[in-house]
C-alpha cells in the first residue's frame, strides 16, 4: 500500500511535494532545542540526523538504541520529533498532553543507564500519508487570539511530537491586508469596520460578520504580523509547510463604495447579526478585480512572510453561506477564479479548501454542484479537507471526491466546549478505510477549540504512521499507564474502559454535546430557549461513568501527586454532576406546574448547590480556570483600552457570543465553559434570577413571561460582559481528592438524580427517524 502511494506521489505534481526552506543543520538544531525543553539536562543522550534515508515513501524515521545514546535518523525536522515521541511513548511510558489538560507526564527513568531495552527500540517507520494536517480556521479565535510567543512555542513543540507538517497558519494577516487594499486607494481607517475584534476574526476572514468586537487596534495588528514570524521561522524550521491564508472574495465597504461598477453581492444574515455587523460584501469570483485583489494579497504576504517552493493557501468562499448560484457553471468558474487569483500571487500555489460546506448545507450542495465546484481547480492544485470524518465522512459519499486529494479529519470540538465526548471507534478505524483511496493524502486534528478531551489527540496523530485498525482496548490501556506513570493502579485502567464505553462511544450524529443545565440558558423546556440551549442529552449509560468516578477515586493514593490524574478526576466527577443538574431542573419546573411553592423553594435550593459543588471542584485544577484566560486576554492589550476591549471580546464570546436584532445571536452559549468562576459569577448569576423569578411568579400568581425572562437575561449578560477585572483566581485552590470524594458521596449514588438520568439517557435513544428522533436532532440543522 505505501509502495503504491508514494508512487502516486510522484506522479501527482506540486499538491503532494513538500519543500522545506530551511536546511537539515537547521532543522536539526531546532529539534534538539525542543529536546532541551522538554527534556533538559537529558540532551547528550540523543544522536539525531536530518538525511534522505527512507526506502519506500519520501517521509520517515529510524529509531534505535547503540551504546546507551538513543539515536534518531529521520528525513526531516518533524520526522525527528515523531521519532522522539515514539520513543518517549513506548521506552518510556509516557504522555505528551497541554498543560490545561495535566501536561506532559515523562518516567525519566527510561534514560538511566542499562534501562534501555534496545531489542524493542529498533524501528524503522515511514508515514502511511503525506500530511498530517492542524487546526480548524476558527481555532485562531477560540483558542489562540491572545497567545505570546511562549505558549506558541509549546504549541509549536506539541505539533512536531505529533508529527504535524501541514500546519494552518493564519496569525497576523490583518497587517497584509492593510497593505493589499492599500493598493486600491483604501487606508487602514476605512477597515476598522471591517475588521472583527480578536475573539471573532476568524468569522469576518470568512464573511460571515464585520466589525463585531471592534474596533481592532493597530498595535494588536502590528504584534499579531511580529508574532507571525516568529512562528513561520519556526515552522519551517521542524520541516513543516505552514498553510497560508489567500483571498476568497469577502471585502470592506470600501471597495464597494470605491469600485461601483464591481460584481459585489451582499452575503445573508449569518447567525441573525444586526445590520452594522452582518451581511459581508462578497466579490464575484470571475470580477477582474478578484484576480487584482487576490494577486495583491499574496504577493504582499509572500513579500512579509517569505516563502516556500511550492505555497499551500486556505480559502473558503461559501463556508455556512449558500453561494448566489446553483448553477454548475457559476460554481465552476467561482472556484476557478479564486484558484486564479491565488496562482497570480504564486504560481506554484496549491489549493487546501474544508469540505465543511458540503456538509452544512446539503440541501444545495448536491452532486451536480460538488463535481462544479471541485473541476475548476486542477487536481493537482487542490485538497479538500474531510472535516468532520469521525462523524459523517464526505470522502465515501462524493466519490472520494472524484479523484481530488482529500485529507481525513477529525472535528471533535465545537465552540471550545469542554464536554468528555468522542467517537474512539470511529477514530480507530475511519482512516484505515479511508486509506484504500490512492487519493487520501492525510490526515487532519481539526478541532474548534483546544485543551479539551487530552485522549482523542493522544491516538489521531497516530495516523500518520499508522495504516491498520487499532485495537482500541489495548491501546486505551496502554494510554492510562502512560498518562499517569508506572503507578498506575488496575483501577485507573478499569476506569478508562468504561469511559472508553460510555462518554468516548458516541454515535449519536449531533453536532454540539455540551448543553447541559448549568451552562445552559435557563427556561421551562426546549422550546423556550430555542434554538441552542436546553437540550440536555446522554449518549451513553450514566451508571458507566458513575463507576468510572469510583473507580477513579480507588486509584487516588497511587496516583494523586500527578496533574494528570487530578485533571482527569475532575473531568469525570464534572461529567457526572453536570449531567446530575437535569434532574434537579425538572424538579424545579415540575414544582412550578404544580404551583408547589415549598418544593420549588428546596428544588431552587438544590440547584443552586449543585452549582457551587461544580464550581469548588473545578477551581482545583488550572486547567478548568476562567482567570488564567481573562488574565491572558489583557495582557495582549497595551492599552488600558486594549486591555478593557479584549477581556470583553473574551467575555463575550464565551456567553452572549454576539449581537442579534432581538438582543443576542443565534448562537448564544455555543462556545460554553464550565470553567471556575464563570459558573459561579456568570451561570449561576443567571440560574439564580431565573429560579427567584419562579418563585415570585408563584407567590404573585403570575404566568410565566418568556418575553420578560430574555431582557432580563440579555441585561445580565451585557452587564456581565462589560465588566472588568474581577479578581478571578489564577491558581488553583482546594484538593482535588478531597473534594471529589465528597462530591462523590453526594452525586455519584444510585439515587433520583441518577434515575432522572437513566430516563435521559433512554430519551437521547430515540429512533432519528421519529418524530421526537427529528426534535432531537432541530438544534443541529438549525446551526
Amino acid at each position: 500500500m505505501k509502495l503504491l502511494i508514494f508512487a502516486l506521489f510522484c506522479l501527482a505534481g506540486p499538491v503532494l511535494v513538500p519543500a522545506a526552506r530551511t536546511n537539515e543543520r537547521e532543522q536539526l538544531f531546532t529539534v534538539k532545542r525542543l529536546i532541551s525543553r522538554l527534556l533538559p539536562g537529558k540532551e547528550d543522550l540523543f544522536e539525531l540526523s536530518v538525511s534522505p534515508i527512507c526506502l519506500g515513501t519520501a517521509k520517515c524515521y529510524n529509531l534505535r538504541v547503540r551504546e546507551g545514546r538513543i539515536q534518531i535518523f529521520g528525513s526531516s525536522g518533524v520526522e525527528l520529533a515523531s521519532g522522539l515521541h515514539r520513543f518517549l511513548k513506548n521506552a518510556c511510558k509516557s504522555s505528551i498532553s497541554w498543560r490545561l489538560t495535566g501536561g506532559n507526564q515523562i518516567d525519566t527513568s527510561c534514560l538511566e543507564a542499562g534501562a534501555l531495552d534496545v531489542s524493542s527500540l529498533d524501528v524503522y517507520s515511514e508515514r502511511s500519508t503525506p500530511w498530517s494536517y492542524y487546526q480548524n480556521v476558527v481555532t485562531p479565535s477560540y483558542s489562540m487570539a491572545y497567545w505570546n510567543w511562549s505558549r506558541w512555542e509549546q504549541e509549536l513543540d506539541w505539533m512536531a511530537l505529533q508529527g504535524i507538517n501541514l500546519p494552518l497558519a493564519f496569525t497576523g494577516q490583518e497587517k497584509i491586508w492593510q497593505k493589499a487594499f492599500s493598493r486600491f486607494n483604501v487606508s487602514a481607517a476605512e477597515l476598522q469596520d471591517w475588521f472583527a475584534g480578536p475573539s471573532f476574526l476568524a468569522w469576518q476572514r470568512m464573511g460571515n460578520l464585520q466589525g463585531w468586537g471592534g474596533p481592532l487596534p493597530q498595535a494588536y495588528i502590528d504584534a499579531q504580523a511580529e508574532l507571525q514570524v516568529k512562528i513561520l521561522e519556526r515552522m519551517r524550521a521542524f520541516g513543516m509547510t505552514p498553510v497560508l491564508p489567500a483571498f476568497a472574495g469577502f471585502v470592506p465597504n470600501a471597495i464597494h463604495d470605491k469600485f461601483p461598477d464591481a460584481a459585489i453581492t451582499q452575503l445573508g444574515n449569518w447567525g441573525s447579526f444586526t445590520e452594522q455587523y452582518c451581511c459581508v460584501h462578497l466579490l464575484d469570483p470571475q470580477d477582474p478585480l478578484f484576480r487584482q485583489i487576490g494577486q495583491a494579497f499574496v504577493q504582499e504576504m509572500r513579500q512579509a512572510w517569505g516563502h516556500d517552493s511550492i505555497g499551500y493557501y486556505s480559502a473558503d468562499t461559501f463556508n455556512e453561506q449558500s453561494p448566489p448560484s446553483a448553477e454548475p457553471d457559476y460554481l465552476r468558474n467561482a472556484s476557478r477564479g479564486v484558484f486564479e487569483a491565488m496562482q497570480a500571487g504564486d504560481e506554484t500555489a496549491v489549493w487546501i479548501q474544508q469540505a465543511w460546506l458540503f456538509y452544512s448545507d446539503q440541501a444545495f450542495w448536491q452532486p451536480p454542484q460538488i463535481q462544479a465546484l471541485l473541476e475548476g481547480v486542477p487536481q493537482d492544485r487542490l485538497i479538500m479537507l474531510d472535516l468532520f470524518a469521525e462523524v459523517f465522512p464526505l470522502w465515501n459519499r462524493t466519490e472520494a471526491f472524484q479523484g481530488v486529494p482529500f485529507i481525513w479529519c477529525m472535528l471533535h470540538n465545537f465552540g471550545g466546549n469542554l464536554e468528555m465526548y468522542g467517537n474512539m471507534k470511529a477514530l480507530a478505524r475511519g482512516p484505515a478505510d479511508a486509506l484504500q483511496e490512492p487519493n487520501m493524502v492525510g490526515i487532519g486534528l481539526c478541532p474548534e477549540g483546544i485543551e479539551t478531551n487530552p485522549i482523542v489527540y493522544d491516538l489521531m496523530p497516530e495516523w500518520a504512521y499508522r495504516e491498520e485498525a487499532i485495537d482500541l482496548g489495548a491501546w486505551t490501556k496502554d494510554y492510562v499507564v502512560r498518562r499517569y506513570g508506572p503507578s498506575t493502579p488496575d483501577s485507573a485502567v478499569d476506569a478508562w474502559d468504561l469511559l472508553l464505553g460510555s462518554v468516548y462511544n458516541c454515535q449519536d450524529l449531533h453536532l454540539d454535546h455540551n448543553q447541559d443545565i448549568p451552562v445552559s440558558r435557563p427556561g421551562l423546556g426546549p422550546a423556550d430557549v430555542a434554538p441552542l440551549g436546553l437540550q440536555p442529552r446522554l449518549w451513553y449509560k450514566p451508571e458507566k461513568v458513575m463507576k468510572a468516578w469510583s473507580l477513579m477515586l480507588e486509584a487516588a493514593q497511587e496516583l494523586e501527586e500527578q496533574s494528570t490524574y487530578r485533571y482527569d478526576l475532575i473531568d469525570v466527577g464534572r461529567q457526572v454532576i453536570s449531567k446530575a443538574a437535569t434532574a434537579l431542573w425538572k424538579d424545579v419546573c415540575q414544582a412550578y406546574e404544580d404551583k408547589d411553592l415549598k418544593a420549588l423553594s428546596k428544588a431552587n435550593a438544590d440547584l443552586l448547590q449543585l452549582l457551587d459543588d461544580l464550581d469548588e471542584l473545578l477551581a482545583s485544577h488550572e486547567g478548568f480556570l476562567l482567570g488564567p484566560h481573562i488574565e491572558e486576554a489583557r495582557a495582549a492589550g497595551n492599552t488600558t483600552e486594549d486591555k478593557s476591549l479584549f477581556e470583553f471580546n473574551l467575555r463575550t464570546q464565551i456567553t452572549i457570543w454576539g449581537t442579534g436584532k432581538e438582543g443576542d445571536s443565534e448562537v448564544h452559549d455555543y462556545a460554553n465553559k464550565e470553567w471556575a468562576g464563570l459558573l459561579q459569577s456568570f451561570y449561576r448569576g443567571r440560574w439564580s434570577m431565573w429560579l427567584h423569578r419562579l418563585q415570585a411568579d408563584l407567590v404573585r400568581g403570575k404566568e410565566y413571561d418568556a418575553v420578560a425572562v430574555k431582557k432580563d437575561f440579555l441585561s445580565f449578560t451585557t452587564s456581565w460582559t462589560h465588566r472588568e477585572e474581577e479578581g478571578f483566581p489564577l491558581q488553583p485552590s482546594g484538593d482535588t481528592v478531597d473534594i471529589s470524594r465528597d462530591l462523590f458521596k453526594k452525586y455519584g449514588r444510585d439515587d433520583e438524580p441518577f434515575t432522572s438520568l437513566q430516563m435521559l439517557h433512554e430519551l437521547s435513544e430515540v429512533p432519528k427517524n421519529s418524530a421526537e428522533g427529528q426534535a432531537l436532532l432541530s438544534v443541529d440543522e438549525m446551526r
